[in-house]
């Protein structure tokens, strides 16, 4: 006495094409410093500024040391221009961080301090 049993299951339908996430700042956000990333940008990529003008995203994005807008397409999710671009120095001593000016003031004390005992102890 052998029965077979036959259990039916349900068809998964699922769609060819996998849904795509609705095109908003937040993802063009995430495509452009992915894109960035991929130039060979990968350090400290700050967002600044999107905004959609017609059919296109533009993205601000900066760091350290350039800056860098991008234009997403809103229909097709292509990159259509980016311009990555160095930023200007604002002066002289923009560049140095208040951690090497220490650094400096500290050393040129103690060189001073050192020729002033040195001169002293020659008579000088």
């Amino acid at each position: 006495m052998s029965a077979t049993s036959q259990e039916t299951t349900p068809e998964v339908v699922t769609s060819a094409a996998p849904q795509s996430k609705k095109l908003n700042a937040e993802v063009v956000t995430t495509m452009t410093t992915a894109f960035l990333k991929r130039l060979g940008h990968k350090g400290g990529l700050k967002p600044k500024r999107v905004s959609l003008e017609g059919e296109v995203y533009t993205v601000e994005v900066e760091t350290k040391k350039f800056t860098a807008v991008v234009q997403v397409a809103a229909a097709t999710r292509e990159i259509k221009e980016y311009d990555v671009q160095p930023k200007s120095e604002e002066g002289f001593f923009a560049s140095f961080s208040p951690k090497t000016l220490l650094t400096v003031f500290i050393i040129s004390a103690i060189v001073n301090v050192a020729l002033y005992f040195g001169f002293k102890m020659l008579g000088l």
